[in-house]
């Protein structure tokens, strides 16, 4: 098929028909893809809105499943809709195709030697045309109104405000009876709890936005500018066209751009737009007359992932390709976070036994009530009860609580110098069950001194001068690093540009001697920067000086690297005199010896080899970096260093506290394996005298596997490590990057079941496969790292953990960042994430034995056993949205328990938010004592304060509304006007002893879930938190409030009440704290194993 045979989307721009276009993988050509960046840009554009584009998908992270398919929708007409007035056409541009110099004229920049923009020339760019940003499309206020209305208990709520709404009209005039004022003002008061929860959703929405928006601004792009005449770092949204960029490894691209200078391995990750994993080499000469497919155009927020380069601008902000493709397609949806999802269930599981306890209600009123000579109640008065019933099941605090509590975490954590970069972080980092970590800069300070050398075995100072010369030279030379300062500030506090291994090997080479001059004398030809997968550094240099002795006027490669890699390829060995020898068994011996002593001193070795070239390298047409590789062989070795990088001062106690609280720490580095034991050994990591090696497992026959199920697919379905059985059997293994390859599935099933793991000479894929291993055996699984070979296990961990002075890549794929670099901060994130599960649980624990149970039984017990209504709904509805709220929220503050970071980490699988021991604790413990002691203050106060014992008050069903009231048993007769002044005066005993129960009883017993309430003092030590006493005293003020306030008392059908009904719950709370105390006392007696324990919340 010829290229005129190819159809894209835009040969027939007005057709309705679906363009099936082949696809050629022998072909090059970029027009052939259908996922190039211009269909996907095209088919955003031509989509008609909420059609072609889902409002769930976001266009930054989510554009390939959108667009990435064999056919091309074209419509017809939707251009206008979708597109932007201002939207860039990309086919007709050509700035991409004329000489640099043009294309620099065309934006009005200059050139790297003319320094770049000035400061008032970008000033005034920045002010016309405005900041790099992408422009967040606007939100539907109307849609998220609604949600905050109806969302959640709201809806339910609407529910019994519609029904008690019919009580009131039109039902009372369709038999001309007059509408109950008590009714209207449950409506109002129903209402107001619906308003005020959808402004507090309302509050917390901008407040999550705001907070959110502060961390997004410390995470803030950065770029690489030359202004004038200097480089300098600006945020990225101050970036303008005609900015000259510095593009490094690790760098996001901060707006669209073209390259004028790249180095022969720069590769740019366009996945983010193309989906394509592999990587595109990139170059500074136009490779295809598209903008969109040459490879000398870079765009907004794609990444550097090789190599390095300087670029123009073209595009900023919505101008770029990716900001007209986010502005285009919408926005996604925010994802509801795992502890969201767990309360809508909750939400469905109160509904749906609201409604069931609701229609059977109505059957027995309607087919057993009904048939009574004088039934209890009219349909008016059971529809109230059935609100009653609904409104007893909504814990209308809990939503409140939940969300607060995820915000002040939140905070909190960013105050601790973690970064969430979402919710969901903060509910999965508390469950963390083993963490794998990085060593150097996160175990490690990330302070490197090259601090031994060796040539031939013997210290650089004691060789020749021609020997020392070399290795001089090699380190001077094969060193990506630069001096900031000059020479008049002394060499220890010189400031360095450059990853810290660079920075020690320039200092030691300056040490010997000046750097700039052995540079100075040399021309660059060629350079391989340091990558994780090589694990080593080469440049190409061809000496200027042809009467220097030793590389005079060749071309010369200079490696640097780690020594097990480089050793196949040496082939000579430089000897103390400076002579060169065959590198055989004896000199291998010796260097080995020599590897082998300083890397179980926990010092990292780097090898120094050079080797002549007889070509002029500048010559060759060829791809360069193929030449390179295949001509390094032969090598020389000139000499070995050793790097020490002294473990973090805390990094020590904190893996402890990781230990105390059962999580695993492994360590994954690229340093050969008996350096990383020996740090290992340092901090904690491994403290058993013997480490197995892969082999020694195979070997073991008495290693613990773990254990699983086979699914119907063939798949295993795994259960997680006993980690005290792990711990109990305290076992160590090194795994080496070149053992990995070789494992097999029960390989890894051992592995997983040592306690102390660390991993040696691992590359990214490698480090990937380690955290999926881990993962599939169901560990929740936090990954620590910093740089762009990262990213990829920082995406699939559970928790990824990117360093806050990292690349911007790993920042881009991790779940949070640590500000301060500091492995510690992490172990506190861990603590405010498992505070985080603990503090919401408490809050249910309080809500539900009241707001539920306690308020379900007064309207059961009054339809089924004929009792007066102990509790009406106005008044389930002050307990559960006044009363309740504030003891809820004071226990939101609560500090951490002393167990908390000793407890295993929970299974979210088996340890959820609600599960059916909590109903257990709630329903059958502390809300049936709440229930029963509430029903004793309201028959209590008919015997002592009107002489009507218990049995004279059931199954009296319709004849409470005889005027007058006649109790047979007791003998005691009453007007209806009286009778109803003491059911509302009932109706505040059973009111006032729920709210006594709650803040004296349940309150304090909610508190902790394992240690004594006397360890857990609210009133002063670390355990302190004063929000306990001042909600207590706001929840009783309300409740006098209702009590004794005749206004209220009108409304809400209530009345006043003797002052001994306030005190006698009093006891009674403290009846509840002493059989909680002894439910804690037998789990911290018999274990977190025993029965109790099991049943336990």
């Amino acid at each position: 098929m010829s290229k005129s045979e190819w159809v894209t989307a835009d040969t027939y721009p007005n057709s309705n028909s679906t363009i099936n276009v082949p696809m050629d993988s022998s072909v090059g050509l970029p027009v052939r893809r259908v996922n190039t960046i211009e269909s996907i840009r095209q088919a955003a554009i031509a989509a008609p809105a909420g059609t072609s584009i889902p409002a769930n998908v976001n266009p930054v992270n989510e554009i390939i499943p959108v667009f990435r398919t064999i056919s091309v929708d074209v419509q017809q007409g939707t251009n206008k809709a979708g597109r932007k007035k201002d939207a860039q056409d990309f086919k007709n541009i050509t700035l991409h195709q004329v000489p640099v110099d043009k294309t620099l004229a065309q934006l009005g920049a200059f050139s790297v030697a003319q320094g770049g923009l000035n400061d008032t020339l970008a000033a005034s760019r920045l002010k016309a045309n405005g900041p790099n940003t992408i422009t967040p499309p606007r939100d539907s206020y109307f849609l998220k109104i609604m949600s905050f209305l109806f969302g959640g208990f709201c809806f339910l709520m609407w529910c019994s405000a519609a029904i008690i709404f019919l009580s009131y009209y039109p039902l009372p005039q369709l038999d001309g009876s007059s509408p109950s004022v008590y009714n209207l003002a449950l409506v109002i008061l129903l209402l107001v709890v619906i308003f005020f929860q959808a402004a507090f959703y309302a509050w917390q929405d901008w407040s999550s936005s705001s907070v959110m928006g502060q961390i997004n601004k410390l995470l803030a792009s950065e770029a690489t500018v030359i202004r004038n005449g200097k480089s300098i770092t600006i945020p990225a949204r101050d970036v303008v066209v005609g900015d000259i960029i510095e593009l490094k490894l690790g760098n996001k691209i901060p707006a669209d751009c073209i390259f004028i200078e790249t180095s022969p391995d720069l590769a740019v990750d366009r996945a983010i737009l193309t989906g394509e994993s592999i990587p595109v080499a990139a170059v500074s000469k136009c490779t295809d007359p598209s903008f969109m497919e040459s490879k000398n155009v870079g765009f907004m927020g794609t990444l550097v992932v090789n190599g390095s380069g300087k670029a123009v601008v073209v595009f900023t902000g919505d101008n770029t390709v990716m900001g007209q493709i986010a502005v285009l397609s919408g926005r996604k949806k925010t994802e509801r976070t795992l502890l969201q999802k767990e309360i809508d269930m909750f939400v469905i599981f109160v509904a749906s036994i609201a409604f069931f306890c609701a229609t059977v209600c109505m059957l027995v009123w309607k087919f057993i009530l009904m048939n009574q000579e004088k039934p209890q109640y009219t349909l008016i008065g059971m529809l109230a009860n059935i609100c009653g019933i609904i409104v007893a099941f909504v814990p209308e605090g809990l939503p409140i609580s939940v969300s607060i509590t995820l915000t002040l975490i939140a905070r909190r954590m960013a105050k601790q110098m973690v970064l969430v970069k979402n919710l969901t972080t903060i509910e999965t980092l508390g469950a963390v069950s083993i963490i794998c970590t990085d060593k150097t800069g996160t175990l490690t300070q990330n302070q490197m001194t090259l601090r031994d050398t060796g040539i031939d075995g013997l210290d650089i100072f004691k060789v020749s001068e021609k020997a020392r010369s070399i290795m001089h030279q090699i380190a001077a030379q094969c060193c990506a690093a630069e001096f900031v300062d000059d020479e008049s500030v002394p060499l220890p506090e010189r400031n360095i540009s450059g990853d810290a291994t660079d920075k020690a090997v320039l200092r030691f080479a300056e040490s010997l001697g000046s750097v700039s001059k052995i540079r100075n004398a040399f021309t660059k030809l060629f350079e391989i920067p340091f990558n994780s997968r090589n694990k080593w550094m080469m440049t190409i240099q061809r000496s200027n000086d042809k009467s220097e002795s030793i590389f005079g006027g060749a071309t010369t490669m200079f490696v640097k690297g780690a020594p097990d890699f480089l050793y196949p390829k040496i082939t000579s060995i430089v000897n103390a005199d400076g002579t060169v020898s065959p590198f055989d068994e004896s000199a291998k011996a010796k260097i080995n010896a020599q590897q082998m002593k300083w890397a179980g001193e926990g010092k990292r070795v780097l090898a120094f080899v050079y080797k002549p070239l007889k070509i002029d390298f500048t010559a060759l047409d060829a791809d360069l970096e193929k030449y390179a590789t295949e001509n390094m062989d032969g090598l020389i070795l000139a000499g070995l260093g050793a790097i020490v990088d002294p473990p973090r001062p805390e990094t020590k106690g904190t893996v402890e506290t990781c230990k105390a609280a059962h999580i695993r720490v492994a360590m994954v580095t690229g340093d050969f394996a008996l350096t990383a034991v020996s740090i290992a050994r340092e901090v904690s990591i491994v403290t058993t005298e013997h480490v197995d090696t892969v082999a020694d497992m195979r070997a073991r026959t008495d290693l613990p596997s773990m254990q699983y199920t086979v699914n119907k697919s063939g798949k295993k379905i795994y259960t997680r490590a006993n980690i005290k059985a792990i711990e109990e059997a305290h076992r160590a293994i090194v795994v080496s990057g070149n053992e990995i390859a070789s494992l097999t599935s029960e390989d890894w099933d051992k592995i997983c079941c040592y306690q102390e793991l660390v991993f040696g000479r691992t590359s990214a894929e490698q480090k990937l496969l380690i955290v999926d291993e881990f993962k599939l055996r169901e560990e929740i699984v936090a990954v620590t790292g910093d740089g762009v070979n990262d990213s990829p296990a920082l995406k699939a961990a559970s928790v990824g953990v990117a360093m806050g002075g990292g690349s911007e890549v790993a920042m881009e794929a991790a779940s949070l960042v640590l500000i301060d670099n500091n492995f510690s901060s992490l172990i506190a994130g861990i603590e405010s994430g498992r505070l985080c599960f603990d503090n919401i649980k408490k809050c249910i624990m309080y809500l539900i034995p009241c707001g539920t149970w306690s308020e379900l039984w007064p309207v059961l017990l009054s339809i089924f056993i004929g009792i007066p209504m102990p509790l009406n709904t106005a008044m389930c509805l002050v307990i559960c949205c006044i009363t309740d709220v504030f003891p809820s929220m004071a226990l939101i503050y609560e500090s951490p328990e002393s167990t908390l970071m000793t407890r295993p980490p929970r299974n979210p699988k088996k340890d959820r938010l609600i599960n059916g021991q909590m109903f257990a604790h709630v329903y059958l413990f502390i809300g049936l004592m709440e229930c029963i002691f509430a029903f004793l203050m309201y028959f209590s106060y008919f015997w002592l304060e009107c002489g009507i014992p218990f049995s004279d008050l059931v199954f009296q069903y319709g004849k409470l509304g005889n005027d007058p009231v006649v109790f047979s048993q007791s003998n005691v007769t009453m007007s209806l006007a009286d009778f109803t002044s003491r059911m509302n005066s009932g109706n505040s005993v059973y009111f006032v002893a729920l709210v006594m129960l709650q803040v004296f009883g349940n309150l304090y017993a909610s508190r902790t879930r394992f240690q004594s309430v006397l360890q857990q003092n609210p009133f002063w030590g670390p355990t302190r938190n004063l929000f306990i006493p001042i909600a207590t005293v706001g929840s009783i003020a309300v409740a006098l409030l209702f009590v004794y306030l005749p206004a209220l008392n009108n409304v809400f059908n209530c009345g006043p009440i003797p002052a001994k009904y306030w005190f006698m719950p009093i006891p009674l709370g403290f009846v509840i704290i002493i059989m909680d105390e002894l439910r804690k006392l037998a789990i911290r007696t018999y274990g977190p194993e025993s029965l109790i324990a099991r049943i336990s919340w």
